[in-house]
Parts: structure tokens; sequence; C-alpha cells
């Protein structure tokens, strides 16, 4: 068995094998006009051919947009996840109804398997055991249909990490470079700043030989290179006297890539001034320039709160802080490193000098059983309840920000819930935010999770479908009893038993389906 650690990012795709103690890179062939190209990543896009409906993927798609006619994309898949509630459907600007975002990643998922079974790694039927990462702040729904598609497209996923979790483990690797005796006598306790194309996330992870805690996290959850390109793609467009937004679809995603490719460049060191010939692109206008430093002027007030959310990560630190690990490709961009150095004058910096594989490496070590780690839940997760005999609703939180997630391979975190009920039917509204205010109320990054309906009168059978009309008061149920118990497995996907009196109970896995048009509240 193939054991693997998979970082699906935002932009490229990145997968590493575990072999008796080595890590390496997997690699992904493509067949080009000027031979075979063999690259380290695997793009994290789709392009929908508008003659015959033909779905591409990776670096399929990537050559199909060499010839850009006649054809849709969808770039940062990845992205796509983050707004997604179930039956939502995605990139309607590339096909009139847009996809099925599950049936989308899948597809994704799958040309992925079919690229690393052709790398010649792996003997043939292999199974494909893989460790996946996300972002630590990644919603409930984000994780589960995540883990469903890598699921359902052939991959045995056998466990989940956060993207800075999962740096943290391959710092200590790096520190040691790769002697594993040593890496067993590291300690430390390390922020890692985690920018990648989408997402922005920080952990503070304390390092204690093979066992690894993450103390704490944070994240801004619309921030990466993706952001950073847009930055530079208005500049631009501000020149030619254009509005990105107004642009064709094609012209400015043409536009956004080669924003991204000047953007690059600077981190190559030695750029002073960005340019753009319009008719390159297909757009009429006069060739124009950026410098970079009007670039960093515009781009510091967008990075200024990542480094913002890195403060209360330190700060909050129970115990000195050793350094900052830089992970992530949008790491790379000198005004990252320049405004953290600013920030924290007291604290090394240290940049790995593979900021697009770190992760995928830190999770291929643990697929191998080499470490263990500890990680956190960074979202309240809860149901709203009713309270004071119906006339107002409370947030009744079940598992915490900060709950301790189980480790791998053990039994799932339970919570359990009991009460009398005062209706006919239980409809129990999920969701998750970002922080609650001092009145107990979501205040940040709400989540609506699925609606569960569960019959509490013993007239009903279980299995019966019931719609929130069918709702009404039964307080001649005040004497039974129901009991809710809840699971919260080490990927911090959720599931709740819910039970009566008459023995009879259901299971529901929570994440987010197509939610029932109604504005109940939810009711016990």
């Amino acid at each position: 068995m193939a054991r693997l650690g998979i970082d699906f990012g935002t932009t490229n795709t990145v997968v590493v094998a575990s072999d008796r103690g080595r890590y390496p890179v997997v690699p992904h062939a493509t067949d080009t006009a000027i031979g075979r190209v063999v690259r380290d990543v695997f793009p994290s896009l789709a392009a929908y051919e508008l003659e015959g409906a033909r779905l591409l993927f990776g670096s399929d798609a990537e050559r199909r947009l060499a010839r850009p006619e006649g054809v849709g994309v969808i770039r940062s898949l990845k992205r796509l996840l983050r707004d997604w509630m179930g039956s939502s459907r995605v990139a309607t600007h590339v096909r009139p109804g847009g996809f099925d975002t599950l049936e989308l990643l899948t597809g994704f998922a799958g040309a992925l398997r079919s690229s690393l079974e052709s790398s010649g790694l792996f003997r043939d039927g292999e199974p494909l055991e893989a460790v996946l990462t996300w972002p630590a702040n990644a919603n409930g729904a984000q994780r589960w249909v995540t883990r469903t598609a890598f699921r359902q497209a052939g991959f045995d996923v056998v466990g989940t990490l956060s993207e800075p979790a999962a740096a943290a483990i391959e710092y200590a690797s790096r520190r040691t470079h790769g002697d594993h005796a040593a890496a067993r006598r590291v300690r430390a306790t390390i922020a890692v700043f985690d920018l990648g194309g989408g997402t922005f996330d920080a952990s503070l992870v304390r390092i204690a030989g093979t066992e690894f805690t993450v103390l704490d996290t944070v994240g801004v959850e619309a921030l990466g290179g993706d952001d950073l390109d847009l930055v530079l793609a208005r500049l631009f467009a501000r020149r030619m006297k254009l509005d990105v937004d107004a642009l064709p679809p094609l012209r400015r995603d043409l536009l956004l890539q080669h924003a991204r490719r000047q953007k690059e460049a600077i981190s190559a060191g030695g750029v002073r001034t960005l340019t753009l010939v319009p008719g390159d692109l297909g757009i009429t206008a006069r060739p124009c320039t950026v410098s970079v430093a009007a670039y960093w002027k515009t781009l510091t007030p967008v990075v200024t709160p990542a480094v913002d959310a890195v403060s209360r990560l330190v700060a909050g630190a129970t115990s000195p802080v050793d350094g900052i690990y830089l992970v992530g490709g949008s790491s790379r961009l000198p005004l990252v490193p320049t405004l953290l150095a600013a920030r924290f004058p007291h604290l090394p910096l240290v940049m790995t000098d593979k900021p697009f594989t770190a992760t995928a490496m830190g999770a291929a070590i643990h697929s191998a059983g080499a470490v263990t780690m500890h990680d956190i839940l960074a979202r309240h997760f809860g149901v709203l309840r009713l309270a004071d005999d119906g006339h107002r609703e409370v947030f009744a939180p079940i598992f915490e920000a900060g709950t301790r997630l189980p480790a791998r391979g053990a039994e799932p975190l339970e919570r359990q819930v009991e009460y009398s009920p005062r209706h006919n039917i239980g409809h129990l509204r999920y969701l998750e935010c970002a922080a609650v205010d001092d009145r107990g109320t979501p205040a940040l990054g709400v989540r609506a999770w699925s609606d569960v309906l569960f019959p509490y009168d013993p007239a009903i059978p279980v299995g019966e479908r019931v719609t929130p009309a069918d709702v009404r008061r039964r307080d001649d149920l005040a004497g039974t009893a129901v009991r809710e118990i809840y699971a919260c497995d080490g990927d911090g996907v959720i599931s709740v038993r819910v039970s009566r009196q008459d023995g009879q109970s259901r299971a529901f896995e929570i994440f987010v389906p197509e939610r029932p048009a109604c504005t109940q509240p939810s009711i016990r």
C-alpha cells in the first residue's frame, strides 16, 4: 500500500510519498508540443470544453487553456468550497446552471489519482492511502466535501491535518535534516505562518520530539495569492482606464494570470518595475507599468490582517515562542517577511526553501505513523435552541473552538444532551462560527450546517419524512426524554444520534446539504 501526503492547494496540489523513511515528491508528466514535461505540482484547475461538454483537470486543463477559444476555465477549485452550501452550484459563468461542487471536486481528485498512477512510483492497482490537509479554519462543509470527494475518487483517506500543523511536522524534519533520531530530541514552540494561494492560517504548535500539539490557531478566510494577484491586476487596469470586473471572463482570466507571473517574478529578485503589453491579452490599450513600490503600498493593507492575526497568536502564548515559520507560495513575496520582521523584531523568521511542498511533506511523514498530532477545532460548533418557553433563540455550543480533536485512530470525542421536548418534532438548526460575543451569540464567520428534523412523538416513526410545517406544540410530551449524542472524529466531522424514550433513534452525519426553505427556530 502506498502512503501519501496530499496538499490540496488553491493554485496547485502537491503529493508526497512515504517510502521507508524517505519522502519524495510525486512527479506529474504531461505530453506537450515540445515533448514530455514533468512537474512537482498538479494544477488545481478545471477546463470545460463547450464543444463536447467535456471537463478536463490539472495539467490537461492547463494545456487546453493554451488555446482559449471555446473553453471555460475554473481556477482555484479549493476556493469554491469556502461558500459551498450543499446543493449550491458553482462556476455558473462557465456553463448555465453551473456544476455540482462534489461532482467537480471528485472529478479533480480522480484526475489526480490517474496522474499518480502513471508516475511509475506505484504498482498497478496499488491502494493509495492518504493523509489530506486543509486550512486550519476550514468550515465543516469544506472538511466533509473534501474528504468525501477524495474517497469517491478511490483514495483511502486515513487521516487529515490542518495545513499549519502539517508544516510544523515538516519543520522539525527539516531542522534535523531528516535525522529521525535527532528529530525526537527537538523541543520548540513555533508559529507557522501559512499564506497560500487562497487562504491564510497561522497556528502555534508545540513540538516535543514525535509529539506535536496545536495550542492555538487563527486565520483570515479570504486572503491568499489570488487576492494579491487581483490587487496587481487592478493597478494595471487602472493604468489602462479599465474595470477588471467589467472585462469578459477570458480577458479577465488572462489579466489575472499575467499579474500572477509578474508577482512571482518579484520573488526571484531584482525586479523594480512590472510591465503589461495589453495587446498580448487581446486588450486594446497602450503598454503600461506599475512600480514594485506602488504595488507594495497598495498591498500592505491587504497583508496586514495576517500580521495582526499572528500578533494575537503570539501575544496569547503561555510560553516563549521560538520563531515564525513561513510556508505557502505567497510567503515568498518579499513584502511578507518585511512586515513580519518589523512587527516581531525579537523573533527569528525561518524561511523554507520548499514553500510549495512543506505541507504535503508533513502530511506524508504523518501518514507513516512516525509522529502524533494533537490538533484542535478552530471554530465553535453548536445548535440554535429555544429559551424562555420559546420566546427567544440561543446558541448552545456543543464543541467549542479549541476543543482537542481525537488523535489518528482514536475513538471520536462525544458530547451528550438530554431534555424533555415541547413539540411533536424537533427541528435542530446547526451552525458554526469563529467567535461568540458576550451574550453568547455567534458573532464572526457564521456558517449554517444541516438542519435535522426528528419526530419526538412516539406515534411518528423516526424514519417518516417530516417537514418544518409539521411541527406542532405538544406540552403533553414534557414527561418524556430525548437524548442527543454527538461524535466528533479526528477530521472534525461531526455526527449526531437522536433517540427518544421508546428506544427509537436515528443517526445523522452533519454537514451542509440542501437546507429546508424555512426560517423557523430550532425546537426541542
